[in-house]
């Protein structure tokens, strides 16, 4: 008896994680579905493919280097606030409280066109998800909702943005883009990584990975240090603590901003090293 109540609970267990599961791909669909559908009406489906077109002349100058097409594809898009709440404001919801999530599912969506460019070529190829290197740049409103907070226990962590005046920054550095790691025992065996402290196992083999030095690639990215403009104006509120704010601006947003002057930011605060991570900004 309590054998087949075992057995019972098991299958009950095993359908509800089946269920979820299905249920959670078919969300999963839906939504790229409704961003592949965005991309269309707009602007963006028109620049992905430039992207994917740049990327083809590159290969195709270089003599069809192999090695090329282990290379970054750099998709910069401008995600229109206004655009996005008229085509779907849940979706403008769901994509500023999560913003990562969402920048991911841009990347598996810019996989796809791209692939599917590449495979109507002459040499047809195909690239994979860690070589798309998707950056969204919207601007946010400053309107409630949006605010990014700084109170202690209470930082904002989707998309946010606020008023600044820049305090200092630091020289532009350089970062490991992305990085290429390929098998002795078998050169076909590939990882694409980033930025990484030791190098990856082979998944066959086990062995170390050596890297591809030749085709590294490399990025900027500089530090900001700002004072939200409400802890210059309000000298003192109860119950709240104003702190200078660290900004990263990374890629094409790397530029050292003007000393005193006042900007509006908007990104994403990484709590792990408590930066605010810039995904757009605009001066006053």
């Amino acid at each position: 008896m309590s054998s087949t109540f075992g057995e019972t609970t098991k299958n009950i267990y095993s359908t509800l994680l089946t269920e979820c599961h299905l249920e959670g791909l078919k969300q999963e669909l839906y939504l790229r579905e409704r961003i592949v559908i965005f991309v269309q009406r707009t602007e963006l489906w028109n620049r992905i493919k430039q992207y994917c077109l740049e990327f083809h002349e590159r290969f195709v100058e270089s003599g069809c280097n192999p090695d090329l097409l282990l290379g970054p594809l750099i998709v910069t898009l401008n995600i229109g606030y206004e655009a996005l709440k008229k085509f779907d404001t849940g979706l403008l919801d769901d994509f500023v409280r999560e913003p990562i999530y969402y920048e991911k599912a841009f990347r598996e969506v810019i996989l796809s066109i791209a692939n599917s460019f590449f495979e109507q070529l002459e040499r047809s190829f195909r690239i994979r998800l860690e070589q798309i290197h998707c950056r969204l740049r919207t601007k946010l409103p400053l309107e409630e909702p949006y605010l990014f907070r700084t109170q202690p226990n209470n930082v904002s962590i989707g998309l946010t943005a606020f008023r600044c005046v820049v305090q200092g920054y630091s020289s532009i550095q350089k970062y490991i883009l992305q990085s290429v790691w390929l098998c002795t025992a078998d050169p076909l065996r590939i990882a694409i990584a980033g930025e990484i402290k030791r190098a990856p196992k082979c998944e066959d083999c086990g062995n170390l990975l050596q890297e591809h030095q030749r085709i590294r690639a490399v990025s900027d990215f500089c530090t900001v240090r700002v004072f939200v403009t409400d802890s210059l104006r309000t000298r003192t509120t109860v119950g709240r603590i104003y702190q200078s704010v660290l900004v990263r601006l990374a890629d094409d947003l790397c530029e050292p901003l003007k000393l005193g002057y006042e900007y509006v930011i908007t990104g994403v605060f990484n709590p792990l090293n408590q930066f605010f991570d810039a995904w757009a900004f605009e001066e006053l």
